[in-house]
């Protein structure tokens, strides 16, 4: 009768439950899959899988850091190149306000409103250069992959762009106010080849992080495609691996439930039936 005579000890239940047991067990491994979307949860699952794929978040987190850095140091730049371009706006009013001041129909009145005009649009630029624009972009900064970069100098002055002292008052018949005049034109113009070509750095600056932002982002949507192949879950495939373990927790129960009532046969060779 083999094991069916040992009644103390059911070694044929004993069977049925480890393999109810084990059963169990992936069936907690497979629901903790499908409800995460994840087939390594713990080093237990894969231990090497895992430790790639931590590293492989490491590396995701890396190049999300790093394309989140270079748009705010964009947007940084983009604030200050918005400034200087103020202070482009207000030369080119000037400039027009220089280019009325030197009509010859124009009264000493009126050009001593333009003077008191000009002397307003100085005034902002003064407050631009002095509160707007940043001084780290004149003594070094880095950004992405631009190392120690700044701009030549330091931050602009009226007295540094050549445009502190304008003149556009007197007669309108006087040499020396039409070579005032001439002389402010010229200056203004100079101012804003400077601010331009400050701008044109930053511009260059800028596209230059914009590349590096795309690459960090594909980057990262490459490193997290890797990811998805090692971690992601095949849900499909999951599924019926669960429907699967669940007919067969069924069929171990129905066994189990065999294997203990068993011995009970026994009780016949004892009379007891």
């Amino acid at each position: 009768m083999g094991d069916l005579a040992r009644v103390r000890t059911n070694v044929t239940a004993l069977r049925a439950y480890k393999v109810l047991s084990d059963i169990n067990q992936e069936i907690l491994k497979s629901s903790e899959r499908l409800s995460t979307g994840r087939k390594i949860n713990s080093a237990a699952d894969s231990p090497s899988g895992y430790y790639i794929s931590r590293m492989m978040a490491l590396d995701i987190a890396k190049y999300r850091n790093q394309r989140t850095n270079i748009e705010r140091g964009i947007n940084w730049l983009q604030t200050n190149d918005g400034r200087l371009a103020q202070v482009v706006d207000l030369l080119t009013e000037m400039s027009d306000l220089c280019y009325q001041a030197d009509s010859g129909g124009i009264t000493s009145a009126e050009r001593i409103g333009l003077q008191i005009g000009l002397n307003g649009f100085l005034e902002e630029i003064q407050n631009i250069l002095e509160s707007g624009v940043s001084p780290i972009l004149y003594t070094g900064f880095t950004l992405g992959e631009l190392q120690d970069v700044s701009l030549t100098g330091s931050i602009p002055t009226l007295s540094s762009l050549g445009i502190g002292n304008l003149i556009l008052t007197g007669s309108s018949t006087s040499a020396t106010t039409r070579t005032s005049i001439k002389s402010a034109i010229e200056a203004i113009g100079g101012a804003l080849d400077q601010i331009l070509k400050q701008e044109e750095i930053l511009g260059t600056w800028m596209h230059r992080l914009e590349f590096q932002a795309k690459q960090a982002s594909l980057n990262e949507v490459t490193a997290q495609d890797n990811l998805s192949t090692i971690e992601d879950a095949d849900l499909a495939y999951e599924q019926l691996e669960l429907t699967k373990l669940q007919i067969l927790q069924q069929t171990a129960l129905a066994m189990l439930t065999q294997a203990n009532a068993a011995p009970a046969s026994l009780l016949t060779l004892l009379g007891a039936g």
